[in-house]
């Protein structure tokens, strides 16, 4: 798979890469590279920064998070808390993001699923994590996005045509899925929690910059701008966005008193799992707003295997190339998850994982395999049930991960 899709995709992409000499480019117009730091959504404030580097934008954003958390925990709101602080961060993997769906409906059956004050997710994992972020009263939501939709309800083949465009696949579909479980009642909600110090983040990929973006879709929620659905629908579809697959997301934006369209595609591409940029002192945030460095968790879920799969490859161009790119998604994958562990114990951080188990032997037949999901979310149900489903210590490669 790449970013959780099956080989014909893989195919199509690899095709689509070589053959791109020969498709028309589009007319948008980019943001300049001078521009790229002042380019600013309008009507919006501080709802998105670089997710590469700690910026004054992303020190500002987390003094005023934690300005909220205090002032929330002194008004006596249970949500907050100066003194511990659990995290979720969900990773992309396509249909494979079944297994975080199931995970929490398990983890919640169980009574030990706490409540997160900040919640990241990738591609498909940014679609579960609003729904993740409202807790448990929103699981069968998660069940629904991954055991009622298949191919047909969330993209249109545009077959080898695709090929002269941008991608292989309509997602108008996919779009209409969204902004149906994307309410007014649903933003509202999430808007309530950014009140008092809760975030719901989700990352893309400014592919003219190839620099991952996080944008805060509680602070798009809270704003109460006219267009906040319409955004965080572009943002949501943005990151699941597989380059060559799906197509690619402009959003508009005003720099230096100009008009431009930046290009927004999977969050997948820089990074299978993000929680904040590197070098981020959340130690040092905390003395300033409580006086104390907080207990702090971070609960990571992988959608993907994290073990190596054995299949004979054929010995030719497209086989070894989709080959290849599954194996590098399976990598990244899994330094990714060091990396959050890395970040996690410089902060004084526990750091937690689950992925799916390398027995789960199902092959899903297409992009949306119903049946697939419907018996990944049912692993993933009785992994979040149980309390070996965490583990600690992500493994140095993948052969070492059983």
């Amino acid at each position: 798979m790449i970013y959780g899709v099956p080989a014909r995709v893989a195919f199509i992409v690899t095709l689509a890469a070589m053959m791109s000499g020969c498709v028309a480019t589009s007319d948008r117009t980019a943001v300049p590279e001078p521009q790229l730091e002042g380019a600013r959504v309008a009507g919006h404030g501080d709802i998105r920064f670089w997710g590469d580097e700690v910026t004054p934008t992303i020190e500002a954003v987390i003094h005023r998070q934690y300005r909220q958390v205090r002032a929330a925990a002194l008004a006596g709101e249970r949500a907050a808390s100066t003194r511990k602080a659990d995290f979720l961060a969900i990773s992309g993997g396509g249909g494979d993001g079944a297994y975080a769906a199931g995970f929490l409906t398990g983890w919640t059956s169980s009574g030990r699923r706490p409540q997160f004050e900040v919640v990241t997710g990738v591609s498909t994992g940014a679609l579960a994590a609003p729904f993740a972020f409202l807790g448990s009263q929103y699981d069968s939501v998660l069940k629904d996005l991954y055991t009622k939709y298949g191919d047909s309800d969330l993209v249109i083949d545009r077959g080898l045509l695709g090929l002269l465009g941008s991608s292989l696949y309509d997602t108008t579909p996919l779009r209409r899925l969204i902004e149906h479980y994307m309410t007014d009642d649903v933003l509202d909600a999430i808007a309530r929690e950014y009140s008092i110090g809760r975030r719901l983040l989700v990352q893309t990929t400014n592919i003219d910059a190839q620099r991952p973006v996080i944008w805060d879709l509680s602070a798009i929620a809270a704003s109460q701008q006219p267009d906040r659905r319409d955004l965080i629908v572009r943002v949501l579809l943005a990151s699941s966005a597989i380059p060559g697959a799906f197509p690619p997301v402009q959003i508009q934006v005003n720099a230096n008193g100009r008009v431009y369209d930046e290009l927004h595609v999977d969050g997948g591409v820089t990074a299978q799992l993000f929680f904040a940029p590197p070098r981020t002192r959340f130690t040092r945030f905390e003395q300033l707003a409580f006086g104390r460095a907080r207990e702090r968790t971070l609960y990571v879920i992988r959608n993907g295997k994290l073990t190596p799969d054995y299949k004979p490859t054929e010995d030719a161009a497209f086989p070894l190339a989709i080959r290849s790119i599954s194996t590098m998604t399976k990598y990244q994958g899994l330094a990714d998850l060091r990396r959050l562990d890395r970040i996690a114990g410089e902060s004084n951080a526990n750091a937690l994982f689950t992925s799916i188990p390398p027995d789960f032997a199902n092959v899903a037949r297409s992009e949306f395999d119903r049946e697939y999901m419907e018996e990944l979310f049912r692993v993933g149900e009785r992994m979040g049930q149980s309390r070996q489903g965490w583990r600690s210590g992500p493994p140095p490669a993948p052969a070492l991960a059983l």
